[in-house]
């Protein structure tokens, strides 16, 4: 069995975004306009930081998203010393950064449902468990673990059977579940599954940007309020 959506650098045909966009997106409100969602900002930062125009750390926190038709119940973007240095034009500057996405069983039920797959897929503390049934009667099930390949969430079966039956799990299923688009450079850490909740863990690039002058307004307004 495979399931659809096997791994593509492009979606949808646009561009992915970069660290640098991302972040911007989510500091200046585009990210939060878009999804007509709040954003939560928690800073933290020392006095000697604050007199730099440096923040030691940001979270950054958007919740209920839908992304690509997968629905994230919880995006939260880390970054580590932010700041934007003087100059023409200024730049900003911040790493490390990371962030992570969950999504919850419901999310998962309704992606199933959108792509017409003749599976059920359970999030389980252990990974997920694919289950086909006609009917009501169950044809076959297979436990997987979650695995990290590259950037993309990748599915390892563990044990499976046909019709109640004990099968061979070679070459029985594959396939990934789905990711939202994700920034260039993107690199997915770790997967901690749980009942009914799956959630990645995902580092990006330092960010070394040029920035407007407009924007650079904002950012100081906003985050940065001890450059002047």
């Amino acid at each position: 069995m495979t399931l659809p959506g096997e791994p593509s650098t492009d979606v949808d045909g646009a561009s992915p975004l970069s660290a640098a966009d991302l972040l911007l997106s989510v500091v200046d409100g585009t990210l939060s306009r878009v999804a007509r969602r709040p954003l939560r900002v928690r800073a933290r930062s020392t006095p000697w930081s604050a007199l730099r125009g440096e923040v030691d750390a940001l979270v950054l926190e958007l919740g209920d998203l839908s992304i690509a038709g997968l629905s994230v119940d919880r995006l939260l973007v880390h970054v580590e010393r932010f700041r934007m240095t003087p100059g023409v034009p200024p730049r900003l500057k911040a790493g490390p950064l990371g962030f992570k996405a969950t999504v919850t069983q419901d999310a998962i039920d309704d992606w199933v449902r959108s792509v017409h797959l003749p599976v059920r897929l359970t999030l389980t503390p252990s990974g997920v468990h694919a289950r086909t049934s006609l009917a009501g009667v169950s044809l076959s099930e297979v436990d997987c673990e979650l695995e990290v390949r590259g950037p993309f969430l990748g599915l390892r079966p563990q044990r499976a059977s046909m019709l109640g039956v004990p099968a061979p799990i070679v070459g029985m299923f594959r396939g990934y579940l789905p990711l939202p688009p994700l920034p260039m450079g993107a690199r997915l850490q770790r997967v901690d599954p749980d009942h009914g909740r799956l959630t990645a863990w995902f580092s990006l690039d330092d960010v070394d940007e040029p920035l407007t002058p407009r924007v650079a307004r904002v950012l100081q307004r906003r985050l940065l309020p001890g450059l002047r």
